[in-house]
């Protein structure tokens, strides 16, 4: 006689962690470990949230199989001898955040999200001159011109113009004009923005900076130089609107990424003179954006801290992951979202992860955990900031949260 298959149920309305726009109306049909969604969820999405329904693997050290209790004894072991170790990835709820600053906090080391770039070279505009942000609310039932500022974000982002930009808004009437300045709309985005008015300003390769200086100058009243390209009528185009956006992807701008943003946020501080606009600054992968809030609440700095003797500072290059592991001893690497591998590192590994992770070397400690949002209930931030969205449980596969093994770590730590 065999046992009955588990019975399926399907949880609605759930909410999607992954790129940070926090898409809530994916659906999941659940079979016992067996997840498959049915959807609303994008394609990317889809695949990191189905699970074949494989019992997880259990708990390595020295890539020996061992018991729960074992891994966190032999981490806690490695963990109190460590000298220069370095938190990594991040990639989890905001209670896992707050587990990880404070291991931090205890044994020292450095702590950065593993998609934190693309927030710093953000956070270098806003820190240096400040900016005035939007929400994706704002955008969706306000804005009637949008300017995507260089590489369309969508291949990060991939709901984004649907979950954002539909056609009409709630205060103006329709179609809303979106135009690509500096960059091509990819031919998903065509679809989602079907009934928009789509335009493509082009600008010389690496010529980025300059058409936004030239867009500034000319939104402060400044004349067209002779020679430039004809910006003109985008100007006309800004200042007629009645709520004009640009947004951006940090991540996907190019080393001039900080003159973009700045260049980009000068434009609207020009054009909120005698109108209305606002920045949408996009980056948020992996709960980037509520480990961040986390880091200010509990630390008072933002991510790229240090730790040294329970007193923490800021640095946005000496605490970055590819600095920081290159004098670590130990990497602890969380990161429950997806199986991604831990950064190239000769020091000792400690991961606490997705449990389908193939690592290029053995972890000496090797814990999968579960998801945020399919294996335990957890909290996450939209890219946006303004948001946090609660994140339920739909199924149960016996995989701890790495909030749950940091505490349990921290208890044996001397």
């Amino acid at each position: 006689m065999t046992d009955a298959a588990p019975a399926a149920t399907t949880s609605q309305n759930v909410v999607c962690p992954f790129c940070g726009l926090g898409c809530d109306d994916v659906a999941l049909k659940v079979e016992g470990a067996k997840v498959t969604p049915v959807g609303g969820s994008c394609g990317r999405g889809a695949a990191l949230f189905a699970r074949s329904g494989a019992p997880a693997p259990d708990p390595r050290v020295n890539g020996r199989e061992a018991s729960l209790d074992e891994a966190i004894a032999a981490a806690a072991e490695l963990l109190a001898e460590a000298r220069s170790p370095v938190h990594a990835g991040l990639a989890i709820d905001v209670d896992g955040v707050r587990a990880v600053l404070k291991l931090a906090a205890r044994i020292g080391g450095s702590v950065d999200h593993h998609a934190s770039e693309g927030l710093v070279r953000n956070l270098a505009s806003s820190q240096r001159k400040g900016w005035i942000a939007t929400t994706f609310a704002e955008v969706r039932n306000r804005c009637d011109v949008l300017v995507v500022v260089g590489p369309d974000p969508e291949k990060a982002f991939h709901r984004f113009y649907a979950r954002v930009a539909p056609k009409t808004g709630r205060f103006f009437e329709g179609p809303r004009r979106v135009i690509f300045l500096g960059g091509a709309p990819a031919e998903g985005s065509l679809a989602q923005l079907e009934g928009s008015t789509v335009e493509t300003v082009a600008v010389p390769e690496g010529g980025l900076v300059d058409a936004l200086s030239r867009l500034a100058a000319l939104a402060a009243g400044g004349s067209p130089l002779k020679g430039e390209p004809d910006l003109a009528p985008l100007v006309d185009t800004l200042k007629a609107a009645k709520y004009a956006v640009l947004a951006w992807s940090a991540s996907s701008l190019d080393a001039d990424a900080d003159l973009v943003i700045e260049r980009a946020v000068a434009v609207v501080d020009a054009l909120n003179v005698e109108g209305r606009a606002a920045c949408l600054p996009l980056s948020g992968k992996d709960n980037l954006t509520g480990a961040y809030h986390a880091t200010l609440w509990n630390i008072g700095f933002p991510l790229r801290v240090g730790f040294r003797g329970g007193v923490a500072d800021h640095d946005q290059r000496a605490y970055a992951t590819e600095t920081a592991v290159k004098t670590a001893d130990v990497v602890v690497w969380t990161q429950a979202f997806r199986p991604d591998a831990p950064p190239e590192s000769e020091a000792r590994l400690i991961a606490l992860a997705h449990p389908d992770t193939e690592f290029e070397r053995e972890p000496d400690v090797f814990i999968p955990v579960g998801q945020p949002g399919l294996d335990h209930a957890g909290l996450a931030f939209r890219a946006d900031s303004v948001v946090g969205l609660p994140l339920g449980k739909h199924r149960d596969a016996g995989l701890p949260s790495v909030a749950d093994v940091l505490a349990r770590i921290l208890e044996r730590l001397p």
